[in-house]
């Protein structure tokens, strides 16, 4: 099975033009489906505590092979997460890219990762009514930190060329059930 791997890989990689993407994003804007207490979110936009702000920054590198695959990794740091406690996101997947639908259209891009997630985050047991939602985040040993491991994770970029090479980009992670959120920034390709 690895050499099979191995050989789609390298025929992957010599059947196209390959490329490096760089990209910085800053956020942003996350959307809660659970039913929540807006008590825990300081940047609540709405009543019921759904859309939360949040600043954050995300780093993305990734390595296309041709234009219909590639690798991605993602880190996210957020100082200042949706209840006000730093937090991070560190994703590496398999980047599929539009073009195995046949979009071929240069200045709008889209593309979707799929790989393993690992999100952290200082607990927020100090939050007002907080409660710790196991099927969510694990509080870690030393009960400082909550975290979560994901083998399925994801996320999807849509990026707009407005140069040959610079884009303006989003991110939109899906954390199904729970949370999605939204950043924004610019994404450089270097060929």
């Amino acid at each position: 099975m690895k050499q099979i791997l191995l050989i789609t890989f390298l025929f992957v990689s010599l059947i196209g033009k390959s490329q490096f993407t760089f990209g910085i994003k800053i956020g942003g804007l996350a959307f809660h489906q659970q039913k929540v207490s807006p008590n825990y979110y300081s940047w609540s936009i709405d009543k019921k505590g759904r859309w939360v702000g949040y600043l954050g920054v995300s780093l993305t590198a990734g390595y296309q092979f041709n234009p219909y695959l590639g690798v991605k990794i993602i880190q996210t740091l957020m100082p200042y997460d949706c209840a006000g406690k730093f937090s991070g996101i560190t994703h590496v997947g398999i980047d599929l890219h539009d073009r195995i639908a046949g979009f071929k259209n240069e200045k709008h891009r889209l593309s979707a990762s799929f790989g393993p997630m690992f999100y952290y985050r200082k607990n927020w047991i100090k939050v007002p009514n907080y409660y710790v939602d196991e099927g969510f985040m694990n509080t870690a040993e030393n009960e400082n930190w909550e975290r979560k491991f994901i083998w399925y994770g994801g996320q999807i970029q849509y990026d707009f060329y407005y140069k040959e090479n610079q884009a303006i980009s989003t991110n939109f992670l899906p954390g199904f059930p729970y949370i999605y959120t939204f950043m924004t920034g610019i994404q450089t390709r270097l060929e």
